[in-house]
């Protein structure tokens, strides 16, 4: 096939190996819980910075949001593994999408959807997780877009969202994706999610493994309770 990009990428039906991004599996970009925040301030251990804003009345992206963002990247990493240099914009039909990430395909499940592209749409992040000597500090919204296609009724009928740059060219251009199980949509915890997505992103070779203190996955969770409620849940989840 071409490797010419394309205006307009069409999303692949059926199961497809799941694909998620690095750099962003053990940073603070989303929250952990359900309830409504707006701010999340995240310095690391080697300077690396993470601000997420959104408006009050909205509130951040949720961990559960992104699995929306976490199918788009499977997607394009499955467009460039077919030979295909994939736009930013997927569409596709809400369906396919829900029966993908293991949801419903109600009605209830559909208004869900909209709600989580909004709080995408709507999710500013400032950060230098992905410095380059180039580029050392980027700003991007979770979505940079959305177009919901519905019938007069307000059924479903297609959709359209577009990633940011920032992502598409680490998925793309950088090939900065690992594999991900798909048991990891059913977790129903935030802090479950959480440290999955962490442990993924540093397992590997290292002869001396890995650790963090809890201190540190509490920053990095980007978690609101206090460092002693975050400790309870987290030795829960252990």
């Amino acid at each position: 096939m071409s490797r010419d990009q394309l205006d307009l990428f069409v999303a692949f039906v059926g199961d497809i190996p799941l694909r998620d991004d690095r750099e962003a599996m053990s940073a603070p970009l989303v929250s952990i819980s359900k309830n409504r925040r707006s701010k999340i301030d995240w310095t690391g251990p080697s300077g690396q910075r993470v601000v997420v804003t959104a408006p009050e009345e909205i509130g951040i992206a949720t961990v559960w949001d992104l699995d929306i963002i976490l199918w788009a990247v499977s997607q394009l990493n499955e467009a460039v593994e077919n030979g295909i240099k994939p736009s930013a914009t997927v569409t596709f039909r809400p369906y396919d999408m829900l029966k993908a990430i293991g949801r419903d395909t109600s009605g209830r499940s559909y208004n869900d959807l909209k709600a989580a592209l909004i709080r995408l749409r709507r999710t500013s992040v400032s950060t230098t997780i992905r410095k380059s000597k180039k580029e050392r500090s980027v700003d991007f919204n979770m979505l940079s877009d959305f177009v919901l296609d519905e019938d007069y009724q307000g059924r479903p009928m297609g959709m359209q969202i577009t990633i940011p740059r920032w992502l598409h060219k680490a998925v793309v251009e950088g090939r900065e994706v690992l594999a991900i199980s798909p048991k990891y949509f059913e977790l129903t915890s935030g802090i479950d999610r959480f440290l999955y997505r962490l442990a993924r992103r540093h397992a590997g070779k290292q002869p001396l493994g890995w650790r963090f203190s809890f201190k540190d996955l509490h920053g990095r969770s980007g978690s609101a309770q206090t460092y002693g409620g975050f400790s309870r849940d987290l030795r829960k989840a252990i």
